[in-house]
């Protein structure tokens, strides 16, 4: 689910999210999941934020879109919101394997 770049979330999605289905009694909870391939550039000072994955490839330095540690969370809320409502899931992953693992 990509509700959220990096600072741009909305804290009452997930109300939102449970309001809507409810409404929709046969809508499914997807497409969620989690991205490793959305990266964008930073400053050099932006590069150290806690919440972010930094690397740097052909010496620009790049963070996660949207940190993956918010994603997994949201990933995760979601998975059990479509439990409590016993709704099926659609998911999505790139380049975040690993992290879908651990969820």
């Amino acid at each position: 689910n990509h509700h959220c770049t990096t600072g741009e979330c909305d804290e009452d999605w997930y109300n939102q999210l449970k309001q809507r289905l409810k409404k929709q009694p046969d809508a499914i909870v997807g497409e969620i999941g989690l991205d490793g391939a959305r990266w964008v550039e930073v400053d050099d000072e932006l590069k150290n934020l806690e919440n972010h994955k930094a690397g740097s490839i052909w010496k620009r330095t790049r963070i996660l879109a949207c940190p993956m540690d918010l994603q997994r969370k949201a990933f995760e809320d979601q998975l059990y919101l479509a439990a409590e409502l016993q709704r099926p899931v659609s998911i999505h992953v790139v380049r975040a394997w690993g992290e879908l693992f651990d969820s």
